[in-house]
């Protein structure tokens, strides 16, 4: 199923995320993808494998609780209206149901579930709060510029074969279009910490002009200027994960930024075409807001 269906699903989600606190309603949401609420509720549920209200119960959540992580001072009433619920203690209910545990109880310190990454692949260490204080990465936060980009978002992405075919079906879009060197980018919709492994997404992207249009698979869209928290690294991809953890557990608690409501992001300095996937050269960044 596709006849232009996984753009107006992309268009959705991206619009539940970025209007957290607003009404996402299955009329509301249908309206904006072009589809009656009954069909759009099917083929919804079709392609991502959850309901309209599953979805938008858990990127909630999930921004919920990266706000906690990300900043440890933050106001629990103030992370769940910030995130669209209409009280705490709904707030309290729906994250215990999910995570195991109230909010006032997590620690904010530990992980809330154990990994995916780490499920799917054990030899990923989880490294200790001392562990990571010790590690040599420079975090600079600096300014991103509005960009258009043409995306396939793959869905349980921590399959590799599906990233990379992802990859490699974008690259030949792009090419059967005249486009030239341009920046690549890989984008992680969800937190592989919280997010169920099936369910989690990531967007393989290029830079494309501001008039190109989305076909099939591939959809654009403008993603907004932003501040970032980078880290440089050319290494495997131990090293990239050392990176994720340092950005997420010691240097955002630390610091004094928030994440922002965007994704996280893979900015290729050399692209895998260049280099190959056993070594990464790219910057990790996390959209970041002061606190």
């Amino acid at each position: 199923m596709d006849n232009g269906y996984t753009q107006s699903i992309n268009l959705v989600i991206d619009h539940i995320r970025q209007h957290l606190t607003d009404d996402l309603s299955l009329a509301a949401l249908a309206n904006i993808a072009g589809f009656s609420p009954f069909h759009f509720h099917r083929i919804f549920k079709t392609l991502t494998g959850e309901t309209i209200a599953d979805l938008t119960l858990r990127l909630r959540l999930e921004r919920a609780a990266a706000l906690l992580k990300g900043a440890p001072r933050l106001r629990i009433t103030d992370a769940a209206l910030e995130c669209g619920f209409v009280s705490t203690a709904h707030f309290s209910r729906a994250f215990k149901k999910q995570f195991g545990m109230s909010p006032s109880a997590w620690d904010r310190r530990s992980p809330l579930t154990v990994s995916k990454i780490r499920q799917a692949a054990p030899e990923f260490p989880q490294y200790t709060e001392g562990e990571l204080e010790t590690f040599q990465f420079d975090v600079r936060v600096r300014e991103f510029p509005t960009v258009c980009l043409a995306f396939i978002r793959v869905q349980n992405s921590y399959e590799p074969p599906r990233v990379l075919a992802a990859h490699d079906r974008l690259l030949t879009w792009y090419a059967a279009r005249g486009g030239k060197a341009t920046q690549l980018i890989g984008m992680s919709q969800d937190d592989p910490d919280v997010t169920p492994p099936e369910l989690c997404r990531y967007d393989m992207c290029l830079v494309v002009p501001p008039d190109w249009e989305g076909e099939g698979e591939v959809s654009v869209r403008e993603f907004p200027a932003c501040y970032i928290a980078s880290l440089h690294l050319c290494g495997d991809i131990y090293l990239v994960d050392q990176a994720w953890q340092y950005l997420y557990r010691y240097w955002l608690p630390n610091s004094r930024f928030q994440p922002d409501n965007l994704p996280a992001m893979e900015i290729y300095r050399r692209t895998p075409a260049e280099i190959g996937w056993e070594t990464f050269d790219l910057e990790c960044a996390i959209p970041v807001i002061a606190f």
